[in-house]
């Protein structure tokens, strides 16, 4: 590219001239593609600075000057070629003609200052230009296809025992990498983020002030970082992302809509990835503090000040903006907090002066439907936020709502006929009481006063003073309002009116699995209660419960979820306790009821993690018990509903409401420290397990209106004369010692712990498959696991760079009605890579049409998909097996329903819908792209070039899916009839048979196929269907391709030609035989020679059968016509003079073959199909196939070889850390 000229008073240090002129000089800089000692040193000091130097540039020198000028700049020698052709076709000729030097340097000036003015540069709004270049070398250096986007990149030291290597760690939605380069030496690193155990930050003596990535496989040390929090503090959030999308929550997806928000307020050196992380980071934040729905969006804050009413005073704090909602914090902690609903405003406006007459500095009065006003002021751009507010009412969509879901009338009756219950408190009268107790009636009051003088509803001024009521209990006749309000389900059942009605009804007779566990346990859900010892409170959990099973069908149910539904059935009607469940499930208490409790496992480890730091005495002693994983579980899931009597869990609830998970650690941490002494004077869990049994047992709550019904099973251990104690103490003692948890540092901890719990459930998932499949398949121990390991990373990179949706189920994937191998399957493209890299069968031109028969034969479902099992088992035979199952295995892979009547001569298609190249392909062999595109070119140190292998074939069209697993015009036979019928040599009645005209059902044949290819017995070898000619054909050109660039190649074909031109004859006197039937002379031949035996008998004695069919078709073909012999023998004499041409030329001798023998047959008067067109009556059996195998040691030592694929499996994982240079790599 053209540049302004700039001075350069020494030309030649650090860059050789390539090209020279009397006015201008090309030169490459030093270290970048050789260059001795000095090259080395300078690629090195290059890479280390990162100075972002082009290797090329133009320079502008008359002969005289000792000063030159940059004119030109470029990354790879072709662009600085075509810069410098210019330069010789439009300026020397002028430039010779000018008299003095000064002239022709101002001419050349002032012509690429004009070039510059001319050339209109679009900047990208993205990234900077810096940033593409780093994201050019990233996937050159690593490998990655463009749909894998680079985040940030940081230079650091990486520590290999003792010794650092300065360099660049390179941070992708999916992968961590590290790169360097030091005098002449590469070395790479590249883990995903999906097979990281652990991150830590660290400082001592040894790594200072660095950052610990864990892995299965090892430790990794990065040190030296100029930004160590924020690279720690997104390398964390990239490895949740990656944990997310293990457990099928979904991975990254961009979100454009933020870069707008965020631009003004990031630096442009920051790539848009960076920006959106920031951005999903902080309204991540922004939603948890406020409670608001999960896809609400921060839009940006602004401080301020808020006038509050209730004392009279301004607040600083800080006003947060998003779609739907303003929100105001103050800058203390708990002084005040604010939510105003979108659909609650009526007017914004200006004021300048407040209700008290005092001047007020840039204020904005808003004031709701309600006639609430809030004056916020002191605003640095007020015109900015009125704008912006103003804007966001404007989108405002009001929903219609609907009289079904009024939650002020009781008793609402759906289109089922089904009453929706109120509040069911409100339905059964108080035991032992008619009248509020009198602390009930002064709760009441106080609360009243309080919603009077700080108002009431969403709107509500959220202070101190607000949780001081709350730790006292709430009301009954408060308690679900409050609670909804707090929780933040109030927001989500106002804006989806209607929802509730319309799920009952979507639910309402449906059966799944969730259902039927609904049903068990609707009567073990508080039935000390009457409201559950009637149908009106059944009827009311059940509708709750299916309705939210069938809005999220990857939680489904959890069994925890009935007690904490009853619980909130009581003090809410149906509609809201539905969307408190939801907002339990789905924000407040994340992944805590999907089919691993994955969140409560998490906040287990979270809860250890606090015990350690709050009571580290009683962590040791706990853990030495291994107590701590039994009592987290009960306590979280049901938020101690299940430990203690509801009446007093219930005001656990009210705290839980207002400030969020941080309650039941809090709570949890104060039950421990008040049982401390016992519980270190315990000797064994059972005894520690019986004291704070007691404990939970004897809580108590003094102001309840609820009567207390003690618990009455055999766990109970409570005794008459035991102290009680009351659980708003308990609340109180939690707060006044462990309050100074917050919920951010929940979530951090959370996110440090959720990569251990997510990989211990997948090490578990991974041994649950190895030993679900390890009886069909004959890999074992580290090799299998090895592939495993390889098949789960072609599924997650398929997920990662897919382009188009994976014709794949979305259930859960820990479900465990699924079977385990179920979980991971992989479609055509990926088992075709992985058939190239690992099968020894994959070889020649025509190893993509095996590939695609293989896929074919294993797709039974056609779903386009196969799992694990199916992959090791088919790749186990290839591998592994003895003679007769692979040979089995090749006979299967040329029928129905690997063999598809659109199969012809020319290469089928595969079962793809959208791309024709397979994700791993493109990351193979992707440099390509920057050989023919300009902008992917860029040259790195000591790279002069580079020269791809390619290692597999050509990829293979696309077929329409409409065309795979079509069912053909005859059905397929009964087993029974296959049982029975007699082995006839000539092919017998085909009409029970398949045939490339006549296929049956896919699916049936393909289990059928599977079931004869695992059966090894004599009749199963009589049962094997018959294989014609076109099979047979395309069997031979699968065998010539699968022998190319064998050691023994010419022996090997040979054999198989010799074989060939037998079961050639042997074909055509079966059809003679069948045709001579059918004429009236029924002729069934049984004879016992041709009988053969299990794989059980020696090969000696099928060896002997063959040498009798040998000897009979000799016997047979003299006294016929001869021709038959004639055109054997020179189909034998043709197939070894052309035996050293692989490929497809070698089977054009069979099909010249087959041709000469139809001829003969119409010769002969028998009928016959043209010579054009393989013989529809010729065909062999799959015994007369294998015995005439086995007359060549050659073939028998080929299809016995067994083969270890561990070195395979490691090539294919670590084919991205290949070298691209000729330098030498060092793989860390």
């Amino acid at each position: 590219m053209w540049i302004k000229p700039e001075e350069v008073l020494l030309a030649n240090a650090l860059w050789v001239t390539e090209r020279a002129n009397p006015y201008f000089v090309m030169q490459k800089r030093k270290g970048y593609g050789g260059g001795g000692l000095t090259g080395l040193l300078v690629g090195t000091l290059d890479t280390v600075l990162d100075n972002k130097t082009y290797p090329y540039r133009i320079l502008h020198q008359t002969p005289e000057s000792e000063v030159s000028y940059t004119v030109a700049l470029a990354g790879n020698k072709r662009d600085i070629s075509k810069d410098w052709e210019w330069l010789e076709q439009n300026l020397m000729q002028t430039l010779v003609s000018f008299d003095s030097e000064d002239e022709a340097t101002e001419f050349v000036k002032c012509k690429i200052e004009s070039l510059l003015a001319n050339h209109v540069i679009l900047k990208k709004d993205e990234e900077t230009e810096k940033f593409l270049t780093a994201t050019k070398k990233f996937r050159k250096l690593f490998n990655m296809p463009n749909e894998e986007k680079l985040v940030n990149y940081y230079s650091c030291s990486y520590w290999k025992g003792k010794v650092p290597r300065q360099g660049w760690m390179y941070l992708s939605v999916n992968h961590l990498c590290f790169y360097s380069f030091l005098l002449g030496k590469e070395a790479k690193l590249i883990l995903r983020w999906t097979d990281i155990t652990k991150l830590d930050r660290g400082n001592n003596m040894l790594f200072p002030d660095s950052v610990k990535v864990s892995t299965r496989d090892g430790d990794h040390f990065f040190s030296m970082l100029l930004h160590t929090k924020e690279t720690y503090r997104l390398m964390e959030q990239l490895a949740n992302m990656a944990m997310k999308q293990l457990m099928q929550e979904g991975g990254f997806e961009e979100d454009r809509s933020l870069e707008e928000r965020t631009r003004k307020k990031t630096s442009k050196k920051i790539s848009s990835l960076k920006r959106d992380l920031d951005a999903k980071a902080r309204s991540e934040a922004y939603r948890t503090a406020f409670c608001l729905p999960g896809q609400e969006k921060l839009d940006g804050d602004e401080e301020c000040t808020l006038w509050t009413p209730y004392n009279k005073q301004h607040v600083w704090g800080k006003l947060y903006l998003s779609n739907n909602y303003i929100c105001f914090a103050s800058r203390v902690r708990h002084l005040v907090t604010l939510i105003i609903p979108m659909r609650d405003i009526l007017l914004v406006e200006k004021v300048d002066n407040s209700v008290s007459g005092n001047l007020i500095n840039h204020a904005l009065l808003i004031t709701t439907k309600g006639k609430v006003s809030f004056t916020f002021s002191q605003f640095e751009n007020r015109n900015f936020i009125l704008e912006k507010i103003s804007d966001l009412l404007s989108r405002q969509q009001s929903p219609k709502r609907t009289e079904s879901v009024s939650s002020e009338v009781h008793g609402v009756v759906d289109d089922g006929n089904e009453e929706f219950q109120p509040a069911l408190i409100s339905l059964f009268c108080r035991r032992d009481s008619d009248e509020l107790s009198p602390k009930e009636t002064v709760k009441q009051h106080l609360w009243d006063v309080h919603f009077s003088e700080f108002g009431r509803g969403m709107c509500i001024y959220r202070t101190y003073r607000t949780l001081e009521l709350i730790l006292k209990g709430i009301p009954d006749k408060y308690r679900g309002e409050i609670w909804m309000v707090f929780s933040g389900a109030a927001n989500e059942m106002q804006t989806h009116p209607g929802y509730y009605a319309d799920i009952v009804q979507q639910s309402r007779g449906k059966c799944t699995i969730a259902t039927e566990e609904i049903e068990r346990d609707l009567h073990r859900s508080l039935p000390e209660h009457p409201a559950f010892q009637t149908d009106l409170g059944i009827g009311a959990l059940r509708r709750v419960l299916t309705s939210y099973a069938w809005r999220n069908p990857n939680i489904g149910y959890c069994q925890a979820m009935n007690i904490v539904t009853s619980v909130l059935l009581l003090y809410l009607s149906e509609e809201e306790a539905f969307w408190l469940l939801t907002a339990i499930c789905e924000r407040l208490l994340p992944d805590y009821y999907n089919t691993k409790v994955v969140g409560a496992l998490i906040d287990q480890g979270v809860f250890e993690d606090l015990i350690k730091e709050y009571l580290p005495s009683l962590h040791q002693k706990l853990d030495t018990l291994g107590l701590l994983s039994m009592i987290s579980l009960s306590w979280f899931l049901t938020i101690f509903l299940s430990v203690m009597p509801f009446s007093c869990a219930v005001n656990i609830l009210d705290c839980f409401f207002y400030d969020g998970a941080k309650v039941i650690f809090q709570v949890a941490l104060a039950i421990l420290d008040s049982r401390s002494d016992l519980l270190l004077a315990c000797a064994e869990d059972g005894e520690a397990m019986t004291v704070l049994t007691a404990y939970l047992e004897n809580v108590a709550n003094r102001d309840s209106t609820m009567p207390r019904v003690d618990r009455t099973d055999i766990s109970s251990t409570k005794k008459a004369d035991e102290f009680t104690v009351d659980v708003t103490d308990l609340i109180e003692d939690s707060y006044r010692k462990f309050g100074i948890i917050s919920n951010q540092d929940i979530d951090k901890l959370r996110l440090k712990y959720r990569l251990r719990v997510v990989q211990t459930i997948e090490d578990n998932l991974m041994k649950n498959i190895l030993r679900s499949v390890q009886m069909d398949t004959l890999f074992r121990g580290k090799e299998l696991e090895e592939i495993y390991i390889l098949f789960k990373e072609e599924y997650l990179t398929s997920c990662y760079w897919r382009t188009h949706q994976q014709p794949a189920d979305t259930g859960d994937k820990y479900d465990p009605s699924r079977p385990y191998y179920d979980n991971y399957k992989v479609e055509f493209d990926q088992w075709k890579t992985m058939f190239f890299g690992l099968s020894p069968w994959a070889t020649g031109s025509e190893a993509g049409v095996l590939a695609l028969r293989s896929f074919r034969f294993l797709d039974t479902n056609k779903d386009n998909m196969i799992n694990f099992k199916e992959f090791v088992y088919l790749l186990g035979v290839m591998c592994k097996a003895d003679f007769n199952q692979r040979l089995k295995l090749l006979y299967m892979l040329h029928q129905p329903p690997a063999l598809c009547p659109e199969d012809t001569e020319e290469t089928p298609t595969s079962p793809k819908s959208d791309s024709t190249e397979s994700a791993l392909e493109a990351a193979d062999f992707f440099e390509e792209q920057y050989e023919s595109s300009s902008k992917e070119d860029f040259e790195l140190p000591s790279a002069p070039e580079f020269n791809p292998v390619k290692t597999a074939p050509l990829p293979i069209p696309a077929m329409p899916r409409e065309k795979v697993g079509q069912p053909g015009s005859l059905p397929l036979s009964s087993s029974k009839e296959e049982s029975t019928s007699p082995l006839v040599l000539g092919g017998g009645d085909r009409k029970d048979t398949e045939s490339p005209k006549s296929f049956g059902s896919y699916g049936s044949l393909a289990r059928l196929s599977a079931r004869k290819l695992k059966a090894d017995s004599k009749e199963d070898f009589k049962n094997m269907p018959r294989l014609d000619q076109f099979q047979f054909i395309q069997l031979w050109k699968t065998l010539y391709n699968m022998f190319s660039n064998h050691e023994q190649e010419q022996q090997l074909y040979h054999s198989i030609a010799t074989i060939g031109t037998l079961l050639l004859q042997i074909g055509e006197v079966g059809k003679r035989f069948m045709l001579k039937s059918e004429s009236g002379d029924s002729f069934i031949l049984m004879e016992p020679d041709l009988t053969l035996s299990s794989s059980t008998d020696s090969h000696h004695d099928i060896s002997a059968s063959a040498c009798n069919i040998e000897t009979d078709l000799s016997d047979i073909s003299a006294d016929s016509t001869g021709k038959s012999t004639e055109t054997a023998t020179a189909c034998a004499n043709e197939t070894d003079v052309t035996a050293d041409q692989p490929g497809s030329q070698q089977t054009s001798n069979l099909e010249a073959s087959s041709h000469v023998s139809s001829s003969e047959s119409q010769q002969s008067g028998m009928i016959s199909s043209s010579s054009s067109k393989p013989d529809s009556d010729w065909s062999i059996s799959f015994e007369q196939f294998l015995a005439s195998m086995l007359t060549e040691p050659v073939l028998v030592d080929f299809f016995e070889q067994t083969y270890d694929v561990t070195d395979a499996v490691s090539h294919m994982r670590n084919k991205r850390l290949l070298t691209r240079q000729n330098s030498p790599l060092e793989v860390l």
